[in-house]
């Protein structure tokens, strides 16, 4: 959904209009090629705009807090994931959080958000387990696991979500809203647990940094010198679990684990070392989703979730072409040390 579309009530204001011809007067002549049409337009995304950065709305203010932490949290776990070659695994528990959610709203037929974060929560968990079962028990390979465990529990999602539809209230519910987000219907309440998990997660990452450094680097050394390897790749499954949960409202279930890739992806570009491109991943994030919700409330129509991959993805072919030329060149995470 997009931000703009939140808006029940808009109105051009005329203090604004005479500001915003006063100060862009002298550039008429620039401009004076252009069609009314075209010029209408301009004139309306300076006023939304405007609008926006006065803050005026609660549901703006929520959809950048949600958004800006959902964007640095992803991009700095997801560096310690794509270096453990684990991004896939953010893909699967991405599409397993929709039954979850599904299963969460026909046991309890409300829309608490942290009765169906904690269906997400579980459903993201056992597809991670049964991810780690089929590759302990069966003899395909890590990647069609991972395949395996994200059609299963999807389709299981479509089956539910249906069901859900079909359901008492359950076309008002807008659950399937989940499927592409919309981060104009965050609550206060949910920016509280977003923000808590975020908090949360960014804490434990510094006081487990040296661990899951070794982990994500050299997994056999790690455990020659007595580090926990194992426990420390279980918690950073958890912990992409939770960004996964807390991502899902604003970004969506199918494009939950773009957000995971794609700004790692660039600070793994960016950094020579392992904590500036930590620094550069969650930043990539915060701009991507600050800047997706900003192009969301100007042009009405545009989706937030996707808009938030697209600038992500921009940022990241940007910053290839830049090292392209550069002559650094060369696979995200390759010349990274710790």
């Amino acid at each position: 959904m997009s931000l703009h579309a939140h808006m029940t009530d808009y109105a051009f204001g005329h203090a604004f209009g005479h500001a915003f011809g006063h100060a862009f007067g002298g550039a008429a002549g620039h401009v004076s090629g252009l069609m009314p049409a075209q010029l209408a337009s301009l004139s309306l995304w300076g006023e939304r705009a405007a609008e926006f950065f006065r803050f005026e709305y609660a549901f703006v203010v929520h959809a950048l807090l949600v958004a800006g932490m959902v964007g640095l949290v992803a991009g700095i776990v997801g560096v310690l994931m794509v270096l453990r070659g684990m991004s896939l695994l953010g893909d699967a528990t991405g599409h397993a959080t929709l039954p979850g959610v599904c299963a969460a709203f026909l046991v309890t037929g409300t829309r608490d958000p942290l009765a169906l974060m904690l269906g997400a929560l579980v459903a993201a968990g056992l597809a991670a387990w049964f991810v780690s079962w089929l590759s302990e028990r069966a003899r395909t390979r890590r990647d069609a696991n991972i395949g395996i465990s994200l059609s299963l529990f999807f389709a299981l999602g479509v089956v539910l979500l249906s069901r859900v539809q079909h359901s008492p209230g359950g076309m008002q519910a807008g659950i399937d809203q989940f499927l592409l987000g919309s981060a104009a219907g965050v609550t206060r309440e949910q920016v509280v647990v977003v923000w808590a998990v975020g908090l949360t997660l960014l804490t434990l990452l510094l006081v487990f940094y040296r661990g899951l450094a070794h982990a994500s680097f050299d997994g056999r050394h790690g455990a020659a010198v007595g580090v926990p390897v194992r426990a420390l790749e279980i918690g950073l499954i958890v912990a992409l679990s939770l960004v996964v949960v807390i991502a899902i409202e604003s970004v969506g279930v199918v494009l939950v684990a773009a957000m995971l890739v794609v700004p790692p992806s660039t600070g793994l570009l960016l950094g020579r070392r392992l904590p500036s491109a930590m620094v550069w991943g969650g930043l990539t994030g915060l701009i991507a989703g600050t800047t997706g919700v900003f192009l969301s409330f100007l042009q009405e129509g545009l989706s937030t979730g996707p808009t938030m991959v697209l600038v992500a993805t921009a940022l990241f072919l940007v910053v290839l072409a830049v090292v392209s030329l550069r002559g650094r060149a060369g696979s995200a995470g390759a010349g990274v040390r710790r």
